[in-house]
């Protein structure tokens, strides 16, 4: 499936989020351009590419306890869960590396190293961490080398939520491995860092370019991806996992 400039202007604007007093009239009339030349001397159609996050955050939403009031969000940097969280009225922790360039009442946010960071014990009703864990001690973010970075960050992660709570998190999927700055995880590798694994679902897509629906755990040990090196979400599987405490 190949879509014109049209559609591509529409989807590209995020519906969550504008920012006013910037024209980007100029900006886009550029922006058409080189994709028009860009498409018609490579030949090449312009392809939708949907990433993990169309089943993430309905997952995490669907499996929300509806009597928490606190949640820690680990890696909220690039997304704005943690506002729309605290929209719907949950008291909401940010930690990330990087800064968070958002506020709102219901949220606080800490910048910092999770290796480094002392979790507050037995605090948070929800610890949720979507698509992070599998980055961190591999240095693509600045953050420093750890081989066993994704274990040390969940183990903390797991001290900082109350007994009861629910450690809510997602990773890629697919054949066990480490590439391009992220591990890839199959349902041995998460047994292997996740303590009481609950749920674990897992979500494919047949090629970078396919849709989602929920497939196997032995169907995710044997995916391949295609493209391990693209630019743009590389990523055909994801896992999605809750671990209550």
């Amino acid at each position: 499936m190949s879509v014109d400039y049209e559609t591509i202007k529409m989807y590209k604007v995020n519906k969550n989020l504008f920012f006013e007093g910037w024209d980007g009239t100029f900006f886009e009339m550029a922006f058409k351009k080189l994709l028009m030349g860009m498409a018609s001397i490579t030949g090449k159609d312009i392809k939708p590419l949907f990433t993990d996050r169309v089943v993430e955050y309905p997952l995490l939403f669907q499996h929300l306890n509806p009597n928490a009031k606190t949640i820690l969000d680990f890696g909220c940097v690039e997304d704005l869960l943690p506002i729309h969280l605290a929209s719907l009225g949950y008291q909401v922790q940010g930690l990330d590396f990087r800064k968070y360039s958002f506020e709102h009442p219901n949220f606080k946010f800490t910048q910092g190293d999770i290796l480094t960071w002392q979790p507050p014990a037995n605090t948070y009703d929800v610890v949720c961490s979507i698509s992070t864990v599998e980055h961190v001690g591999l240095t693509g973010y600045g953050d420093p080398e750890k081989s066993d970075g994704d274990k040390v960050a969940i183990e903390k992660l797991w001290t900082a939520l109350k007994p009861g709570g629910d450690l809510i998190l997602t990773v890629p999927a697919g054949k066990a491995t480490t590439r391009r700055n992220m591990r890839i995880y199959d349902l041995d590798r998460i047994k292997s860092v996740v303590p009481n694994p609950r749920i674990v679902r897992f979500f494919a897509k047949p090629t970078r370019y396919g849709v989602w629906s929920e497939v196997s755990a032995d169907e995710i040990k044997n995916l391949v991806y295609e493209d391990y090196e693209a630019p743009l979400s590389p990523g055909q599987g994801v896992a999605f996992i809750v671990s209550t405490k």
